[in-house]
């Protein structure tokens, strides 16, 4: 699928809200957090996926691996990753890498949305 393709999927929508994207419905994630598809396959971006996750105060994402590396980019919030054997402090301004076949979850310590690319 070329980019011009994907353009006209979109109706010329080119800008807008995060928040006012539609909500992924994924089997397996918590209540507490949600998901939306910002850029991917039929939305600008023929190969690969930005998602948008937020996970509520105490919330974490289950713990999992899988065959693809995960760039994150955090955007609200404090939390903590583990990524393997190791833990890391997250915060806005943040980024972190998961790479392939490594198991990973992010786990919201704050008191607000924790918020993520």
């Amino acid at each position: 699928m070329g980019g011009h393709e994907n353009m006209r999927e979109n109706k010329g929508r080119y800008a807008g809200r995060i928040e006012d994207l539609p909500l992924v419905d994924t089997p397996g994630l918590d209540k507490g957090i949600t998901k939306r598809v910002v850029f991917g396959p039929g939305r600008f971006w023929g190969d690969h996926v930005a998602r948008y996750f937020t996970c509520a105060p105490g919330v974490k994402t289950p713990f999992h691996s899988h065959d693809w590396p995960h760039y994150v980019f955090v955007i609200n919030g404090d939390a903590i990753g583990t990524i393997g054997d190791d833990t890391y402090s997250l915060a806005p301004g943040s980024w972190a890498y998961v790479p392939p076949d490594i198991a990973h979850f992010f786990e919201n310590i704050g008191n607000t949305d924790f918020n993520f690319l």
